[in-house]
């Protein structure tokens, strides 16, 4: 009974969330061909559909229906999800040369009407027949290409905006895909925050582009906000694949180069609250709680202050509090039995993208009842000024002073010879000896002035000091840490190191600028590759895990370079 009850619960859940997350699609193997050539149609849905009255008006159905179907259930930790996935593929050829389109296909599902996307299809006029010619669709550039995304490409200074690193394969066309090596740009100009996948490496997406369907995989996902004014161009990036190789088949190498992208970047308007801080978003809110109204004055007071919105958070500057000068004074200052203190109210303000006009949020002041503190005993009504300053400091019983004529009799009295002289005696010895030693210090200080004088040097020798204790804590735990961590850390060291030692700004920081400024500083070609080896090494580890042998390698090489580096630039 009980299993009997648990299925149609399973039914129910299933059908419940299925219905929610109906999908209805169709796409094409390719959309520039000639009239020689046919095409690959296909109706996706994720559930079992009636597909009547399918007009093809400027095709012919050469082949097909072919259906097929797939269902995949998981339970993880009592979640369930349910994939089901109904095709039907018709061979189809085109009628005349020209622009064409296949229309788009409606159905009805649970009452609901859906519909797929009007595909268009390039058709040039036909070869001569049994020709080698390839149609113009042939090129792998449709197949497979690599494309930099962005959420917003006119935003305001200080935006925050998703720029995403992906590559796009041909799901007809490209049996498997492997990625061989890429180097990803570092963009200048921009704050950036790397945004981690959960599962360590993001999850394969299903894109459809003008009817063709394509598997995508994300490289890298970040947030970025532009720190200036003006036109910004996001370079561009390569990657090294492998296509099709199969246990019989080598595959293809192929270097794909993804766009370049280019940002307007709009100014902020110049009127600008005073309160303003260069927060940049949208649907901010600003809220202040205090642990209570009523306290005396030897307790604590807890304010909280809460800004939340859709923006760059990780730069933002509160609004500077203004307390009462009374609870910066000792309790015994404080001249009558309760009194009350009062916390300004608090301004906190952005620029809104949406309404593009700059946004006050205003919370209003405190008024705190401050009563006596448990140490002052004095009675309400009196006024605490008539005390002596010397009897009133946490309420200790001092002795008072009555008169400046009486004193306390000396029972121990210490009585000194001076008839004797100096000369001779171990004082004297000790002075005359301490005069060479004072010499040398003073000679040994006036040789150093620079060394001393130098901090910029002091502060450099003390990071490299850091760096290098970095990296032997990692020689020490290496075979306990995690390959992406231990890359990341590598990184980290070395950006501290090279933003330090070559006076760079870490948003210019990037191989191309590392490479030209190592160049510049006549480092030995060996050394120079060596360093963007190392570099391309930590990028490669945050996407595909590398090996422990090359961990050590990189961290063995990392040492030795900073050595040299050392060695050969002042």
């Amino acid at each position: 009974m009980r299993n009997w009850i648990f299925n149609i619960l399973l039914i129910f859940i299933f059908s419940y969330n299925n219905a929610q997350n109906f999908i209805f699609k169709a796409y094409v193997d390719q959309n520039n061909i000639s009239t020689d050539d046919y095409i690959r149609f296909t109706i996706e849905s994720s559930e079992r559909v009636q597909l009547n009255n399918l007009q093809f008006n400027d095709f012919i159905i050469k082949q097909g229906p072919y259906t097929s179907s797939s269902s995949q259930t998981t339970i993880i930790n009592g979640k369930f999800e349910s994939k089901n996935e109904f095709k039907s593929t018709f061979i189809i050829a085109p009628k005349k040369s020209g622009s064409l389109v296949i229309e788009s296909i409606k159905v009805n599902f649970e009452g609901k009407d859906y519909q797929t996307n009007r595909i268009n299809i390039n058709v040039s006029k036909g070869q001569i027949k049994n020709s080698t010619s390839q149609p113009k669709n042939s090129s792998n550039n449709s197949k497979l290409f690599a494309k930099i995304t962005c959420s917003n490409f006119n935003p305001f200074i200080g935006e925050s905006l998703i720029i995403k690193y992906k590559i796009y394969q041909s799901s007809y066309h490209i049996r498997n895909l492997e990625i061989t090596d890429y180097d990803l740009p570092m963009i200048n100009d921009f704050w950036t925050e790397l945004i981690e996948p959960k599962n360590k490496q993001w999850k394969e997406e299903q894109e459809i582009i003008n009817g063709i369907s394509y598997r995508v995989y994300t490289l890298k996902k970040e947030i970025v906000s532009p720190q200036k004014s003006g036109k910004i161009t996001i370079p561009s990036f390569e990657v090294a694949t492998l296509i099709n190789r199969d246990f019989f088949n080598r595959g293809t190498s192929k270097l794909i180069k993804s766009n370049q992208p280019t940002l307007t970047v709009k100014k902020l308007p110049s009127n600008a609250p005073k309160s303003f801080n260069g927060q940049v978003g949208k649907n901010y809110k600003l809220s202040v709680k205090l642990s209570k109204q009523e306290l005396n004055v030897d307790q604590a007071l807890d304010l909280e202050m809460t800004i939340s919105g859709n923006g760059n958070l990780k730069q933002i500057k509160f609004p500077t509090l203004t307390f009462p000068k009374d609870m910066e004074k000792y309790p015994e200052e404080i001249k009558s039995k309760i009194k009350l203190s009062e916390i300004q109210p608090i301004e906190f303000s952005y620029f809104d993208v949406t309404k593009e006009k700059y946004q006050v949020l205003k919370h209003p002041g405190f008024k705190i009842k401050v009563n006596k503190g448990a140490n002052q005993n004095i009675s309400q009504g009196e006024d605490i000024t008539n005390y002596p300053s010397n009897m009133m400091k946490n309420q200790q019983e001092d002795v008072e002073i009555i008169s400046n004529n009486i004193h306390h009799i000396r029972n121990k009295t210490v009585l000194y010879d001076f008839s004797n002289p100096i000369f001779g005696t171990r004082m004297y010895w000790t002075l005359i000896s301490s005069i060479p030693i004072s010499l040398v210090i003073i000679l040994l200080i006036l040789t150093n002035k620079n060394k001393f004088t130098d901090q910029e040097k002091i502060k450099l020798k003390k990071i490299i000091k850091e760096v290098n204790n970095g990296l032997d804590k990692l020689n020490e735990n290496i075979d306990q840490t995690e390959s992406k961590i231990f890359y990341q850390e590598i990184y980290r060291l070395w950006n501290i190191y090279l933003v330090n030692k070559f006076q760079i700004k870490l948003s210019e920081l990037n191989r191309g600028k590392i490479k030209d400024i190592l160049i510049q500083e006549n480092i030995s070609k060996e050394n120079v590759e060596l360093m963007d080896k190392i570099l391309n090494n930590c990028e490669m580890s945050q996407y595909s895990p590398l090996t422990n042998k090359m961990a050590k390698e990189t961290l063995h090489e990392s040492q030795n370079l900073i050595k040299n580096l050392e060695k050969n630039v002042a």
